[in-house]
C-alpha cells in the first residue's frame, strides 16, 4: 500500500514538471515572437529591395542596349515597341506608374564642340527629367561636353538610358519607403550611320 502511494505520488510530481516545463516553454517562444517576426518581415523586406533594384538596372540595360542594336534608322514605332518590352519586364514593380526611363540618343554636334541629345523619349509615370538635360541641348554649342563621363565618336552615336524607380515597400511604415533607385546604361550604336528618329512620337519627354 505504502509503495503505491509513493509511485501515486512521484507520477503527480513529473506531471506536475512537464506542465511546468511546458509553461517555460511557451512562456520562452511568446517573448521571442517578436524578435522572430522583425527578423522575418526585414529579410522579406531587404530581398524585395534588392529584386526591385535589379529589376530597374535590367530596364535600362534593356533599353539601351535594344536600342544601339537597330542597324536601320531609328523610328518612333520601334521605341515604342521597347516600351512595350519595359512595361512588360517592370509589371511585377508597377514600374509603368512609379518608374520612367528616359533613352537619349547622343552624338557630336555640328560644331564639334561638344556633345547633342538628337532625340530623347520617356516612358513611365514618375515625374523625372534627365539630369543631363532635355533634347538638342548641345547642338549649336558646348554646353554638354559628356554624359556621364562619355563622348560620341565622329560618325557614332551613344543611346544612354537613366531609369528610376519609387520603391513600393512591403511595409508601409519601412525606412525604405520613398526612397527612388536609379540606374544609368549606355551602348555605344553598332553598324548604323543614320541617327534621326522618324514617325510621330507619344512618348516624348
Amino acid at each position: 500500500m505504502v509503495a503505491m502511494v509513493e509511485t501515486r505520488r512521484k507520477a503527480k510530481a513529473k506531471t506536475g514538471l512537464l506542465v511546468a516545463d511546458r509553461g517555460v516553454a511557451m512562456m520562452e517562444f511568446g517573448l521571442a515572437l517578436p524578435l522572430l517576426m522583425t527578423l522575418i518581415l526585414v529579410g522579406l523586406e531587404m530581398t524585395n529591395y534588392v529584386l526591385a533594384n535589379h529589376r530597374v538596372r535590367q530596364i535600362a540595360a534593356m533599353t539601351a542596349d535594344n536600342a544601339s542594336r537597330l542597324r536601320t534608322p531609328m523610328s518612333e514605332a520601334y521605341i515604342n515597341q521597347l516600351f512595350v518590352g519595359v512595361q512588360k519586364s517592370g509589371a511585377g514593380i508597377d514600374f509603368q506608374n512609379r518608374g520612367r526611363v528616359i533613352l537619349s540618343s547622343v552624338q557630336n554636334n555640328a560644331a564639334s564642340t561638344g556633345q547633342w541629345i538628337r532625340w530623347q523619349r520617356c516612358y513611365g509615370g514618375l515625374a523625372k527629367v534627365s539630369k543631363y538635360g532635355t533634347q538638342d541641348k548641345g547642338k549649336s554649342d558646348a554646353s554638354l561636353p559628356n554624359i556621364n563621363g562619355l563622348t560620341a565618336q565622329a560618325g557614332s552615336a551613344i543611346m544612354y538610358a537613366e531609369a528610376e524607380y519609387q520603391y513600393k515597400p512591403l511595409i508601409a511604415s519601412s525606412i525604405l519607403n520613398n526612397r527612388r533607385l536609379t540606374s544609368e546604361v549606355a551602348f555605344i550604336v553598332r553598324q548604323r550611320t543614320d541617327f534621326s528618329i522618324s514617325g510621330s512620337s507619344p512618348s516624348t519627354c
